[in-house]
């Protein structure tokens, strides 16, 4: 097992991949090199670390890209706050009028409709920029193994089974993916949901009220009785 005792692993301050970064990255590469054989062996059978065994500057790279969704949800939070809150007042008068009164009001939904393109307008540019932290994290991650797999191959021993001359194609530890949040945006629009299962009854108006929209959107709107 890697033995990365007393090191920091150089965690980076921001995952940026410009030449500082990445030449950073590739000089924690080379650092590592030796305590990292086992594992670079193991990629000709395709096997990928699990987190817990990955080396310390790659996990560092993993916290930032964390950090940095972390920053952008709370940024769309506090900048979209009248909106949210506006989002969720309409929510109680759209589920009132359409479900306790039965009476369809297809201009109010329309403005809420407005309002929830608005907010998922806003939500499409910061999942952009989660994107483009993870991309950019992976690029940060290729060349920290590259750069530990030249330079353990360079001072392997000869008797030793050597390392192909280039990392695999599609191995890289600890790649970085979109986290599945941004694509459930619309979750955070309700502050005060929790991860459960609910019945219909129990779901607040956010949800039965982007329901109701989404369900017109699909199916056309449902003429007024007023």
């Amino acid at each position: 097992m890697a033995n990365f005792s007393g090191r920091t692993g150089g965690r980076p301050r921001r995952v940026r991949p410009g030449f500082v970064s990445r030449a950073a990255a590739r000089f924690h590469g080379r650092r590592d090199a030796a305590d990292l054989v086992s594992l670079l062996r193991e990629a000709r059978g395709g096997r990928v670390p699990s987190d817990v065994a990955l080396p310390p500057h790659a996990l560092g790279i993993r916290s930032e890209v964390e950090r940095g969704n972390a920053r952008l949800r709370r940024r769309m939070l506090v900048d979209g706050h009248v909106l949210v809150t506006a989002i969720q007042s309409e929510s109680v008068r759209i589920v009132t009028q359409y479900t306790v009164r039965g009476r369809p009001a297809p201009a109010a939904l329309a403005r809420y409709g407005q309002m929830v393109a608005d907010w998922r307008n806003r939500a499409a540019v910061q999942r952009a920029k989660a994107q483009e932290l993870a991309d950019q994290a992976n690029q940060l991650l290729a060349c920290y193994w590259d750069a530990a797999w030249q330079r353990a191959r360079r001072d392997m021993d000869p008797d030793d089974s050597p390392l192909d001359e280039h990392r695999p194609a599609g191995w890289l530890p600890g790649a970085v993916t979109l986290d599945a949040s941004w694509h459930r945006c619309d979750d955070w629009l309700d502050t005060d949901s929790w991860y459960g299962t609910r019945s219909a009854a129990d779901r607040p108006a956010v949800q039965q009220a982007l329901a109701l929209l989404d369900s017109q959107s699909t199916t056309g709107p449902t003429t007024s009785r007023t």
